[in-house]
């Protein structure tokens, strides 16, 4: 245990007690004590050395504000009050609905007086007020603008965003010009991470990958809606057949005692047991489909063959009953123009749909109908995609500038940091390790477990080789 008076180390002749570093100390373990065992006495010097090495921090760039002349602007100033003022507002508010949720607009002011004071005792018993708020906010205005003197003059040129842009072809190149698969794969899941960022609210800054490999070619299709009844007829049947199917495949001795089991179960209960489906009935169910729209279709391979321009007919034919667009990605860009990029190996678009976009062997060919859970897709190819580096847009090049930016400023921002400790006249006093004495120990650890497993090792190979003598 540490007491407030308690001198932790001294930074410049000015001393750091547990009372300064404490407040520090409770901060990281309110937001990362959860992943960390703190009756742990390694873990709690851990956040101990943490916070006194930012409370160190904070000495020497408090030295350096004053060094360098850096004040806020009474707009400033006025700007940091205000974000505090709100965030307090907004934290007695949160307490408030969490601890008092019958609280209505209805209640009494005195329910509501009541709730408020015991809000506010809350967050003072915890250390925080509405004017220590102010004062801290104000303070790391000042370390923002410290940190902006610092990093002013960094730039990023064209030369390194090509560069940068040329390492990421270069290693995707890799990864996917021989793997198709792993390629597509890997841009699902960039959509994926992108949905759920919009869900959430969230920003995605994942990139597809910047190396597309072969065997990709861009399709355009007229989707045609078909009458509901008919289409769940058909997916019931397909997929009643397709558990048969499998039901069959995966036939073992197992699988067989259970459906005896069932069997006698369902003899039982004289409950009538369902037919199974014949591949006859699913054609049946598909033709149906087809019959119930094959004017449509026969006006649209007449079209094709008079010569009408594709884009036309997927506006006229491509429509829901409401007139709206079966499929938006036909009507909007960059789609509406290029087409979707499919490939055999292709998992993000339904299987039929890609079927159809490979049943085709040049480009202008149109696939026959091919009916999915969407309805009726007509599919035309369109071009060859080429295998090779997937150009960077001017907006994606802005957003590796930027990326670039940043990095060289923390880069900057940390070397100089390491560079005022190293200037710095610190003394720790050895009541709790600092972070470079943790560090340390933690190596000279692991260096002592390596040359302990290399003795082992060499141990095994003399003992086996004396063994093999012995023989």
């Amino acid at each position: 245990e540490l007491q407030d008076t308690d001198v932790l180390a001294t930074v410049n002749g000015t001393e750091l007690t547990w009372a300064d570093v404490a407040p520090v100390y409770d901060s990281l373990v309110s937001s990362y004590g959860n992943y960390y065992d703190l009756t742990d006495s390694a873990n709690v010097e851990l956040f101990r050395a943490v916070a006194m090495q930012n409370k160190i921090n904070e000495v020497i760039m408090q030295a350096k504000i004053a060094e360098l002349g850096i004040a806020l602007t009474d707009e400033e100033a006025a700007a940091a009050e205000e974000d505090a003022q709100s965030d307090w507002d907004n934290a007695i508010s949160s307490y408030i609905s969490q601890q008092h949720s019958d609280l209505t607009d209805e209640s009494s002011q005195e329910d509501k007086d009541a709730a408020n004071a015991e809000a506010v005792q809350y967050f003072n018993d915890l250390g925080y007020s509405p004017e220590s708020l102010k004062e801290n906010y104000k303070q790391y205005a000042l370390y923002d603008k410290l940190e902006a003197t610092i990093v002013q003059d960094v730039t990023v040129t064209d030369e390194e965003v090509e560069a940068l842009y040329q390492e990421l072809v270069e290693s995707d190149r890799a990864l996917y010009e021989n793997d198709i698969a792993a390629y597509v794969d890997y841009n699902n899941y960039v959509d994926q991470m992108a949905m759920y960022a919009m869900y959430y609210g969230t920003d995605s800054s994942m990139d597809y990958a910047w190396y597309r490999p072969a065997g990709f070619r861009a399709v355009k299709h007229i989707l045609l809606p078909v009458d509901a009844e008919l289409m769940q007829t058909y997916q019931d049947l397909q997929a009643r057949l397709e558990e048969q199917v499998e039901s069959e495949t995966e036939g073992d001795e197992e699988s067989a005692a259970a459906a005896a089991e069932e069997t006698a179960d369902a003899e039982a209960t004289a409950e009538p047991t369902e037919e199974p489906v014949t591949q006859e009935q699913v054609d049946e169910a598909k033709a149906a489909i087809l019959a119930s729209i094959a004017d449509k279709i026969d006006e649209i391979y007449a079209k094709i063959e008079e010569g009408v321009d594709f884009d036309e007919l997927i506006a006229e034919y491509g429509v829901n009953e409401d007139g709206t667009a079966s499929d938006p990605g036909m009507t909007s860009e960059p789609y509406k123009t290029s087409g979707y990029e499919v490939s055999s190996a292709s998992t993000n678009y339904v299987a039929p749909f890609v079927e159809a976009a490979f049943s085709v062997d040049n480009v202008g060919d149109v696939s026959a109908p091919y009916i999915s859970s969407h309805g009726v897709h007509i599919v035309k190819y369109i071009a060859d995609i080429p295998a090779g580096p997937i150009e960077m847009t001017e907006a994606q090049r802005e957003a590796k500038r930027t990326e670039l930016l940043t990095s060289k400023q923390n880069e900057l921002y940390t070397a100089t940091m390491d560079q005022w400790n190293q200037e710095a006249d610190i003394t720790y006093t050895g009541l709790t390790p600092s972070y470079a004495d943790i560090e340390a120990r933690e190596a000279a650890a692991a260096e002592e477990a390596a040359a302990t497993a290399d003795d082992t090792a060499a141990d095994d190979t003399t003992a086996d080789e004396g063994t093999t003598d012995g023989e």
